[in-house]
Formats: structure tokens, sequence, C-alpha cells
């Protein structure tokens, strides 16, 4: 895969949208909208650790946001991935994508920047994914990725089973990180269009585990969000598909961390 608030004033449609993703279901068609959205640059946010893992559970309890041409994810990423120059990519995913509000995406990349291998699968939930708060949760071990929602296993990946040997490929340490963003391959996501913008995607906790040799998890830490602790954490500053992704898009507001995608005019 590889701020604060928006800096224009939204129309009622805006503000109707910036609390409710749910609403937003059909990818719009109208041609008038599309020259609206010609009028603005878009703003997106990345929170990635600043401690990078080795193996390990990764438990967050989040509403992702969900609207045509966006992607809300938590994912594991090997820093120096995408360097190319034979460097490896490793990476682990979980993300909501704009062409499907009723589920999300998971999928492993390995390889490298120039010759990615990846193992995309949408897993369909009963409502829509920016409905509610949900528990997502990574198991990464040697043996195995697994993947949760609310404590249930939605996709587990075996290295004894793993026809592309992504699972014994994933060694190197890497970050936990969030983000929305927009990309232009729009076949994905579908076209980003500004009157559903201002969106958020709001973290409530997360738990990190280490693993252990005789595969069960210890809990490392839990970060709550009652303040943004710098020394875990920092903030995306960098063009991503799309948007610029900005610091001042990650907030935390009453206990909740919050990603944004903004706007401003040109």
């Amino acid at each position: 895969m590889l701020g604060s608030t928006s800096c224009s004033k939204d129309d009622d449609d805006d503000n109707d949208n910036q609390n409710n993703n749910n609403e937003v279901v059909n990818n719009p068609t109208d041609e008038e909208d599309k020259k609206e959205t010609a009028k603005y640059n878009f703003f997106g946010a990345e929170l990635y650790s600043n401690e990078t893992f080795t193996y390990g559970k990764f438990e967050v309890k989040m509403k992702m946001a969900y609207a045509s041409g966006c992607i809300s994810s938590m994912f594991l990423y090997y820093n120096d991935s995408y360097k190319g120059n034979g460097e490896v990519w490793n990476e682990i995913d979980i993300e909501v994508i704009g062409k499907e509000p009723n589920g999300f995406q998971s999928n492993l990349i390995t390889g490298k920047l120039e010759s990615k291998v990846t193992s995309e699968m949408i897993h369909k939930i009963a409502s829509p994914v920016a409905d509610n708060f949900h528990i997502y949760t990574i198991e990464w071990t040697p043996d195995y990725v697994a993947w949760y929602l609310d404590d249930k296993e939605i996709r587990r990946s075996d290295a004894s089973s793993d026809t592309k040997k992504q699972v014994a490929k994933l060694v190197k340490p890497q970050s936990l990180r969030f983000n929305i963003w927009s990309s232009e391959n729009t076949e994905w996501v579908g076209s980003l269009y500004q009157k559903y913008i201002p969106i958020t995607q709001e973290i409530d906790y997360i738990k990190v585990y280490d693993y252990n040799e005789d595969g069960t998890f210890t809990e490392k830490w839990t970060d709550d969000f009652d303040s943004f602790d710098s020394k875990r954490w920092s903030k995306g500053n960098w063009n991503m598909g799309i948007v610029r992704e900005r610091q001042d898009n990650v907030v935390v507001e009453d206990g909740i961390l919050k990603l944004k995608l903004t706007k401003e005019l040109k």
C-alpha cells in the first residue's frame, strides 16, 4: 500500500455525511459532481508506530471509513519496502475499499517493488463496516498469518500450505500502520467525489502482543488514546495515490484517534 480539520467550509451534504459513513454506499455518476471534484485538492492521513515488530498479535477497535474512491486501512509494513533495487517487500493488510461497503479486503504482499506477489481476498459481513466499531486483529507468526473480525477468524494463511510461500517470506521487522487515502486505480476503489468529503476513520484502542516461541501471545502494551503519544507514534506527510497525507489530519478527540480525509479548494 503503500491536516486537523478541512480548511474549506463544507456544504450541507458534506456535513450530513461527516459522521455517517454508512450513508455512502453508491458510487455517484453525475458529470456535474466530477467537475466539482476537479476544483479540490484532497488530503489523507497516516499513523505509524515508531517501533517495529517481528511477529506478534495486533488488535484494534475501530470504525473504518467508507466512500467511493477511499481506502481505509490497518496494516503491517517493512519500512524499506518502497526502496526497490532488490529490497524485499513485506506487508500484511486489512483494507476497506470504496467498492465494497459490506466487507474488507485482506492481503499479503511479498516479493519486491518491481515484482510484487499478492493474495487479496474480500470478506463479506452482514452490514456496512462503517456503521459500527469492530475489533480487527492480525496474528503474525513464523507458521501462519491470521485475520480476525470481532474475535472470529476470517482467514488463515499457513506456511505449510501456502503455495506462494508468502508466510515464509515475511521475515523483516514491520511497523504497525493505519491510513486513509485514495487511489488513482478506479477499477479497484471507484472514483473519489468531493461531495462525500470529509470522511473519518476512528480508532478506540490498539493492543500489541509479543509472540512467544510456544505459539502463545503476551500483551505488550495498550494505547487508549487519552492523548497522542509521540514516543510511540508518528504521522505521515507524503503523497499517497491522489491525496497528500497530512500530519494535521491525525487527531485525538475525546479518547478516539481520528484519521481524516479532507479537501481544500485549489
